[in-house]
């Protein structure tokens, strides 16, 4: 259990890691911002409450 929750921790800050590496556009094209990278990636999300114009 624990290994898994450490797992899916390093495989989550990988992603915030390599969003965070991508330009605004390329962020705006696939539907987050810069600010919402985070929460994106753990699932908190919620797309319709946070639409790009």
């Amino acid at each position: 259990m624990c290994g898994d929750a450490l797992a899916t921790y390093w495989v989550r800050r990988e992603a915030i890691k390599t969003l965070r590496q991508l330009d605004d556009r390329t962020l705006r094209d696939i539907g987050i911002s810069r600010c919402h990278i985070e929460t994106a990636v753990t699932g908190d999300l919620d797309i319709e409450l946070v639409r790009i114009r």
